[in-house]
């Protein structure tokens, strides 16, 4: 499988896109302890690459993706994914099982009966109740951290957030970012984890209050060898693709610096900091040599929301690090969303092309694509 091993303080990083799985076992080394292992992917057209160099065991690979709500009992059942047609992440799984970690934001509560809490419109009412049966598919993806600091994980108020995190506990779901459960921890290859996220949203902990911020990193800091931080942050809209070294606001709510929020992060001992919320992609940035995502979009969101571009783009990053946190390389796997919200390969891989101009646009950031290989769609 193509790919270099990079010392960012010695040479450029390598970064590169691929929508298809060469004829090793697997992408990444470690076993991902997902039991769908049979599915294949498609095979590369150019087989004349430079052979994968392993940098060794000192690695953890991640799969990395945006908002998910993969079904909503409200405010209709009628809404839910046609149970016969199984998991709307079946066609992510392949990709997802290539590495030995896999986070992301679930965007709704997880529930079988609670009442809204959100006060909705008149015409309409933007808020997501995943039943436990559809939201098994996360553990049956192999989802072992599920970030909660956004701005539907209150939509059941503090009963529906005990609920999801009862499911998230009983699955062994890692999560962060609400009042009830600030940040948590989990260990890949040895290598101790630490999770912390934040958003402007209710019982969320706050990305706007800078001291706050400063203080969970810092507390979490000794607590593990890799600290990632998430938030949702930053206006929503089909033109909000362009990220802004200024404060966001939408409909009146201070959606925050996300620039001046990230670069906080890193500065306090984040290793790592990965975005969503404006429900499109947004560019990337090297800081300090740490890697900054302002917006992974959309992966897998089932009826109720937009999916007309480019809210369809649904990149997954796939990050590769040493335990103590150094970046070694990424690579963006395009998707699209076909249909209410079903993510399938896309091998346009419009996703990569788009974050691949953003990033050099709003921060000079080149992501690499001499190594970047198209598979055959079929």
């Amino acid at each position: 499988m193509p790919t270099t091993t990079i010392g960012l303080k010695n040479a450029r990083l390598l970064t590169f896109n691929v929508i298809g799985l060469v004829a090793l076992p697997c992408f990444f080394s470690g076993d991902t302890g997902v039991a769908h292992r049979t599915r294949q992917l498609p095979a590369f057209i150019n087989q004349d690459l430079p052979a994968w160099q392993d940098p060794g065991d000192d690695t953890i690979s991640i799969s990395i993706v945006g908002d998910m709500m993969v079904g909503s009992s409200y405010p209709s059942r009628n809404q839910l994914p046609p149970e016969e047609e199984g998991s709307i992440l079946q066609h992510a799984l392949p990709y997802l099982q290539q590495t030995d970690l896999r986070i992301g934001n679930l965007e709704s509560v997880i529930a079988d009966s609670v009442a809204v809490y959100k006060k909705c419109g008149v015409t309409q009412c933007y808020a997501f109740c995943t039943p436990l049966k559809y939201a098994q598919w996360y553990k049956d993806a192999g989802f072992e951290y599920l970030n909660l600091s956004n701005n539907h994980s209150f939509d059941f108020g503090p009963r529906g957030v005990q609920h999801t995190l009862d499911f998230l506990s009983r699955n062994n779901i890692r999560t962060s970012g609400v009042q009830q459960h600030p940040t948590d921890t989990l260990t890949v290859k040895n290598t101790r984890i630490g999770f912390v996220s934040f958003a402007p949203h209710n019982n969320c902990l706050n990305l706007n209050n800078d001291s706050l911020v400063q203080a969970h990193i810092t507390q979490l800091r000794p607590l593990c060898d890799v600290l990632v931080v998430f938030f949702h942050g930053g206006a929503e809209g089909y033109s909000r693709t362009r990220t802004p070294k200024a404060r966001e606001f939408f409909y009146g709510q201070d959606r925050g610096d996300v620039v001046r929020f990230a670069h906080l992060c890193i500065d306090a001992g984040a290793d790592m900091v990965l975005g969503s919320g404006p429900h499109v992609v947004r560019g990337m940035e090297l800081y300090k040599e740490k890697l900054i995502a302002y917006s992974l979009g959309n992966f897998a969101t089932y009826s109720l929301f937009n999916l007309k571009h480019p809210y369809n783009l649904a990149p997954l990053l796939q990050v590769k690090i040493t335990s103590r946190g150094q970046l070694i390389s990424h690579k963006v796997v395009s998707f699209l969303q076909h249909g209410e919200g079903i993510p399938k390969p896309d091998s346009t891989m419009s996703a990569f092309k788009l974050m691949r101009t953003l990033s050099q646009q709003d921060f000079g950031y080149n992501m690499d694509t001499t190594l970047n290989s198209y598979a055959d769609a079929n």
